[in-house]
Parts: structure tokens; C-alpha cells; sequence
């Protein structure tokens, strides 16, 4: 019984250690005023960041819905036609040249050219914006991120 009673009081003067120790290392320190003003830069310069990026993706949005979405946008089917080295057969393509001269000449040489494509199988498609948002002077210019300005238009 002796050593049962000798086992509990040890075991109680190990906990007590123990948790005298957990709490001490618990103790936090409170910034100083230099880490203060530190962190308070950086979360205002956060915070305006998140601001700007806020308006960048409202504004994308804003274009999507408006200009690609819209019932008014579409999707046009293209193809590179020619082949000016004649690698088919014989040289085709899209003359270039001389302004003024119906007649091909030779100055004048036949090159590839993007173009819509009518067949089943279009070479890529281009999507065009509904035509309301060219005319349109906050979609013009892409609000704050000049979305207009990367996207393909065809007319």
C-alpha cells in the first residue's frame, strides 16, 4: 500500500510539473509598436490590393455577361486558305500586290489568308462581341482593365 500511495504522489508531483511548464511555454508576447505599424502597412496595402482586384473581376464579369454572352455575339467558323508554294498542285491563294492592277503580274505573289469557313470542319472559330459594346463607351475601353482591347472583334 505504501508504494501504491509512494506511486500516486509522484505521478501527482509529475502532472503538476508538467502542466506548470505547458502553461509558462503558452505565454505569448505582444508585438511591438515597430511590428505593429508594420503589419498595419501591410494589411492596408492588402487591403487595397484586394480592392482593386475586386473592381478588375466585377468588371470582367460585367463584359462577359454583356459583350459574350449576349444574344447578340456569335461564333465564327475561319480556315487558313491558299497554298502560294503550290505544295497541292499549282500555286493559289490570295493575290498580293500592286493596287490599281486587276491583272496578276509578276510583282504580284499569291500568299494564305484567314477567312470564314463554311465546311463542317473550320480550321479554329472566333468569337465575336455582341456589336453594342464597340459603340459602347465604358465597354470600349474595358472599364478598368481594358478588356475590349484583347478580345477579337470581326464585323
Amino acid at each position: 500500500m505504501k508504494r501504491f500511495l509512494m506511486l500516486v504522489g509522484v505521478a501527482v508531483v509529475a502532472a503538476a510539473m508538467y502542466v506548470a511548464a505547458g502553461s509558462a511555454s503558452q505565454q505569448s508576447k505582444a508585438p511591438s509598436a515597430k511590428q505593429f505599424a508594420a503589419l498595419k502597412k501591410q494589411v492596408a496595402t492588402l487591403t487595397k490590393t484586394l480592392k482593386t482586384v475586386k473592381a478588375e473581376a466585377a468588371d470582367a464579369d460585367g463584359f462577359v455577361q454583356s459583350c459574350l454572352v449576349s444574344a447578340n455575339a456569335f461564333v465564327v467558323p475561319i480556315n487558313q486558305f491558299g497554298d502560294p508554294a503550290g505544295k497541292l498542285g499549282t500555286a493559289q491563294g490570295y493575290v498580293y500586290g500592286t493596287s490599281g492592277d486587276p491583272t496578276m503580274t509578276s510583282s504580284d505573289t499569291y500568299t494564305t489568308a484567314l477567312d470564314v469557313d463554311g465546311s463542317p470542319t473550320p480550321g479554329a472559330e472566333i468569337m465575336s462581341i455582341d456589336p453594342s459594346c464597340i459603340s459602347s463607351s465604358s465597354a470600349l475601353h474595358g472599364g478598368s482593365s481594358g478588356l475590349l482591347h484583347r478580345a477579337i472583334v470581326v464585323h
